[in-house]
Parts: structure tokens; sequence; C-alpha cells
């Protein structure tokens, strides 16, 4: 038997496959090194889908703003209830713990939720609530401006007047006073009046329609009635009657008082009209 003693070195095609071997395993540790690499850098970045996701940034606001109107951030809401009066107190709303102002910053919050700019932010506050929410009423008629460019000639129109009376000076001992206001549809299309809503406690309003008189509303918006409504057709009248109880706020309670009503309707314009009247309550 012979050994075979052949010096396979100077094979070519075993050096060939030696070769190749290493450039094999040099590639795949490359690919491998690269891979890690790559998950190292960018594994955070990947969302649960499985695409890149965006790096965030720190400086961004909550809410993108668009370059031509830019909506309100989270942190501006604050600064943003000082331009509305809270009608009980006459404060900011964002100053005042009453319930309306409350009910106010809700309704605010909602519209910066839903993405809302300044400026929608002002035109929903005035078709919910009026010009005498706002304190600079420059800005509100602006708003209204904006508001009325938009809607149909042949809308409801809610008037109330006047917008403010004066009752004069009445003894505490009298009980109590009233306000007559007269409530009109100066619009083209029926108006229908859903409510209303007072300032303070010690105030009432009812509603004498063609339809019969509403039932009592008064400043609390969770006993107020809620499944009540009267149509006024256009240039129909109706009268709002507002009544002070002089002795509910304890009988030494005098001097110069004024309370406010709210008429709510469908206005498109704004749903609610609000007026007012002054008193002096003497002994």
């Amino acid at each position: 038997m012979k050994t075979n003693t052949q010096d396979t070195s100077s094979n070519p095609s075993v050096t060939m496959s030696k070769t190749a071997r290493s450039i094999i395993t040099s590639l795949l540790i490359f690919v491998v090194v690269g891979l890690a690499a790559a998950l190292f850098i960018f594994g955070p970045r990947i969302s649960a889908g499985g695409t890149l996701a965006s790096e965030p940034n720190p400086t961004e606001a909550t809410v993108l703003p668009s370059a031509s109107e830019p909506t309100v951030g989270i942190a501006e809401v604050t600064n943003l209830y000082q331009a509305f009066e809270c009608p009980c107190c006459g404060k900011d709303i964002g100053s005042c713990a009453c319930g309306m102002a409350k009910q106010r910053r809700g309704f605010i919050d909602q519209q910066v939720a839903e993405g809302a700019s300044q400026g929608g932010v002002y035109q929903a506050v005035y078709q919910r609530y009026g010009a005498e929410a706002f304190f600079d009423q420059a800005l509100a008629d602006q708003v209204r401006a904006d508001v009325l460019a938009e809607l149909p000639d042949d809308r409801p129109v809610l008037a109330v007047e006047p917008s403010e009376m004066d009752l004069g000076t009445v003894s505490i001992a009298d009980g109590q006073v009233s306000a007559t206001f007269t409530v009109r549809n100066a619009g083209q299309s029926d108006l229908t009046i859903t409510g209303m809503e007072t300032t303070c406690g010690c105030t009432t309003a009812v509603l004498e329609t063609s339809q019969g008189t509403s039932p009592v509303f008064g400043a609390s918006l969770a006993e107020n009635p809620s499944d009540w409504s009267a149509v006024l057709a256009p240039a129909e009248e109706a009268t709002l009657v507002a009544t002070f109880d002089l002795m509910f706020h304890g009988e030494d309670q005098t001097g110069r008082f004024r309370r406010g009503i709210s008429v709510i309707s469908d206005d498109p314009l704004s749903s609610r009209t609000d007026v007012s009247f002054v008193v002096e309550v003497t002994k």
C-alpha cells in the first residue's frame, strides 16, 4: 500500500477553495456587524408597525400650528381665559370658581382639544355666549363681523330690548321687583327659543308668548327646565319678565345690584342674547 505524499499547497483548486471560504467568512462578519450597528442606532425609532418613527422634537407644542392660523396650545389656554368675562362676578373666567366660569372654561378646553385656532375659539365663544362674554368689545365686534359674513340672509335673528334697564330705587320691604323686556324675531325664518338663564339665584325669568307662559328659569343649570321651547315667527314678539327677590341675600343687603338674563335660541349668530337690569335697594 502506497501512502499519498503529494503537496496540496501547490494544487490551484485547493488554494482557490480556501480563498473563497475566507472571502465568504469576511462578508458574513461584515453583514452581522452592520445589522447589529443598524439595530443599535435605529432600533429605538422603529414603531410597532415596523416603520421608522420620527424623532420627537422637545421644542414642539402639543398641537402643531399651521402657517396661516396657528392652533392654540394647551399652555396658552390659561391666557385665553383672560379674554372672557364671567357673567356672575365680572372677573375673567380663569380667576372665577363659579359654575358659569367652569362651564365656559370647559367649552373652551373642548375647542382647543379639537384643534381650534385662537380665532376659531373666539368665534365659537361668540356663537355660544354672545358679545357680552368678551372683555374687549372691539374684539367682540370684529368676531361678530367674521361670523356674520358666513351666515345666510334668511336666518332667524333674536332681538331683546332694551339691553339694560334701570329700575331706580326700591325699598327692601317691597319684597320683589320686576323688569320687562321685549323679545322679537328680527329674522326671516322661524326662531326657536329653548331656555333662559339668570346670573344669580335671586333672579328668575319667564317668557310670555302666544303659546303661553314658559316655566320659571333661574341661575341653576341643573334645575332649569330642559324640555321646553317656544317658536317665534318672523316679526313675532314675546315678553320676558325678570323678577328680583329683594330679600334673597338677607334683610340687611342693600345697595346697588346688577343682574343679567340670557335668552337661549337657535339664532346662528349667537345662541344666547344677554340683557340686564340695575336697581338701588334701600331699607
